[in-house]
């Protein structure tokens, strides 16, 4: 009799542990993580053909996705490739724009062909392939794709939707901010910030509040630098013989009063705002003639 019971127990054991293995495996694969599909561009395509091949469904409200979009495709023997990221976020309106590339491989001594839009409308975002470039476009194109759902993702609704857009001038941005920290894996110190982007497009390097687009808290170490010089006036008027240049009693004048050389900052003002190379060097430029 314990016999038979504990065969039982054992039986009802098993088959309650190949249960919640099935149930566990069932829940697992609940959630689609990649997706792969090619899609046809007929000989003859033109610039702005698309086709809209996927539908994608972020599990948390809908908005919660992120996504890496991977394409490849051959013209003749010579192949190309590029991986684009999309970020999906909440309450977006019914807009299409292009996924910014994190990889980009063309066509050698040529562009690319393709490139991937998202519509990250609120509950239906989906995503298209279109044509950008005209290359080879006497022969039909193949195009591979592979989507990854970086999170969670509930399913992949595939679609066939074709048409032609010319309107898309704007990028979906992959991330609101960025940073990049870095520092001695082996050791139990805390890491350094080394890039910081913000939504402005400002850039920081060992700073997170940059407040011009590239801002070094440190030294710059250099070879050469290029200043810009397109639209501004150089003051090479200063030699035309008939400029009228200031006495030296005015300049002494000045000096006695103001503590530094005429259109040149102060130190005060210096400390205050910087030094702006640019201007200061026109500045010394125009003063050397004096």
């Amino acid at each position: 009799m314990k016999k038979r019971l504990f065969f039982c127990l054992l039986i009802i054991f098993s088959s309650a542990k190949i249960i919640a293995v099935n149930l566990y495996k069932a829940i697992s694969i609940a959630y689609a993580t990649e997706y792969e599909t090619s899609v046809t561009f007929p000989a003859g395509y033109a610039i702005g053909d698309y086709v809209e091949f996927l539908r994608v469904n972020p599990t948390s409200a809908g908005a919660s996705g992120y996504y890496q979009i991977s394409l490849s495709y051959t013209r003749g023997n010579i192949a190309s490739a590029a991986t684009h990221i999309a970020s999906i976020s909440h309450s977006n309106p019914n807009l299409w724009r292009e996924i910014g590339r994190i990889n980009n491989n063309p066509y050698v001594g040529s562009g690319t062909n393709f490139t991937i839009d998202c519509n990250t409308q609120y509950a239906n975002p989906r995503f298209r392939i279109r044509a950008v470039n005209t290359l080879g476009v006497n022969t039909p194109i193949i195009v591979y794709i592979k989507v990854i759902s970086i999170n969670v993702n509930g399913n992949f609704d595939p679609l066939n939707i074709t048409g032609n857009d010319t309107s898309v001038m704007k990028f979906l941005p992959m991330t609101a901010d960025w940073d990049l920290y870095v520092g001695n894996v082996f050791t139990s110190d805390g890491a350094s910030l080394a890039i910081k982007a913000l939504q402005n497009g400002n850039v920081g390097i060992g700073t997170a509040t940059p407040d011009e687009k590239l801002t070094v808290k440190g030294k710059i170490h250099s070879r050469e630098v290029k200043v810009d010089m397109a639209g501004a006036l150089v003051p090479d008027y200063v030699f035309a013989d008939d400029y009228k240049l200031n006495s030296l009693q005015e300049i002494e004048n000045y000096i006695k009063e103001h503590k530094h050389l005429p259109e040149i900052p102060s130190a005060k003002e210096i400390e205050k705002n910087g030094l702006m190379l640019a201007e200061m060097n026109m500045a010394l430029l125009k003063k050397w003639k004096k």
